[in-house]
């Protein structure tokens, strides 16, 4: 069998260009010039004898052959990933990108610590952090990312996940410092007349303590919780409390975070209207079950996080 030459650097490159189809960003993301990201394009094209990449008036688009190598190329990438890492893992020499995914609340009270143990015991090793909302295991699931931070559950369809808890979870009530019930005590009757902002960060339709209130029998189906505001992500969260009337219920270390800002508050949810007991965990796929930067990340984890009673 007769195994033809492939340039693996060009083969990286295109890699992220099929992810991000835009030359620019790719050689911002690889931390190279676009001249070379254009010329690894220009080499791919060649070797799999295809454009690959399109422009239209919307900008590149990827051609049916583009889509159908583009899970092959990812997984060969990881392939060839976790075969330098067996040569010799030495965190002081390793040279890479670890990913991870996950939402501002759990990234912001974590990432922090980890991203300094990281830079102080494996100088090379780049850290790459999406925040942006999705389903939370799809890049898991494709191997775009090594990890995943989420208090969700996966699919019960997917097999291939481990995980493992790194942190509680609860939540508080963000509000202005001139919001009417500010001073006053909170019980669920004199929250069910207020107005919450909704963020749906994979197309939920009712908010995360709804159910609560139709349990108390404060609201149905027909006379749901007013939410005026929805929102894709946490970012403008605070800045709309501190203006209006809008309470957000949030990820305590996010909403204490917020409160930095004097325009706002945070108050203890009653008692009545409390989620259950809930955590963060870190998952990873079974691809990297095995891979010596995956077990070094995990026990890193387990050294700055575990048991030590961070809510995130």
């Amino acid at each position: 069998m007769q195994i033809p030459q492939i340039d693996v650097t060009s083969l990286y490159i295109l890699k992220y260009l099929l992810e991000e189809k835009h030359v620019s960003n790719t050689a911002l993301l690889l931390n190279t010039s676009q001249s070379s990201v254009s010329r690894a394009l220009q080499k791919m094209r060649v070797f799999f004898n295809d454009e690959l990449l399109v422009r239209t008036s919307f900008g590149y688009e990827l051609t049916p052959k583009a889509e159908a190598i583009k899970l092959d190329i990812s997984s060969l990438i990881i392939s060839l990933e976790k075969l330098s890492h067996k040569n010799s893992f030495d965190p002081e020499k390793v040279e890479g990108t670890v990913r991870f995914y996950g939402l501002q609340p759990q990234i912001n009270t974590m990432m922090p610590k980890l991203v300094a143990a990281i830079r102080e015991r494996a100088p090379n090793l780049v850290v790459s952090i999406d925040t942006t909302p999705k389903r939370h295991f799809e890049e898991l699931v494709s191997g775009d990312v090594h990890f995943s931070l989420s208090s969700h559950e996966p699919p019960t369809s997917e097999q291939n996940i481990y995980r493992k808890v790194v942190a509680k979870r609860d939540f508080r009530l963000l509000m202005s410092r001139n919001h009417p019930l500010a001073d006053q005590e909170l019980t669920a009757e004199a929250l069910r007349d207020c107005h919450f902002g909704q963020i749906s960060l994979q197309g939920e339709k009712t908010l995360s303590f709804e159910h609560k209130f139709i349990e108390l029998g404060l609201a149905d189906k027909k006379q749901r919780l007013s939410a005026p505001v929805q929102l894709t992500n946490f970012t403008s969260a605070p800045s709309i409390a501190a203006e209006t009337d809008i309470i957000f219920h949030l990820p305590t270390p996010f909403a204490v975070a917020a409160c930095q800002d004097e325009r706002l508050i945070v108050r203890e949810v009653p008692e009545p209207l409390r989620l259950g007991f809930s955590h963060v965990h870190l998952y990873w796929h079974k691809r990297f079950h095995d891979d010596p930067m995956c077990i070094w990340i995990r026990e890193l984890f387990s050294e700055l996080f575990e048991d030590n009673g961070m809510y995130a």
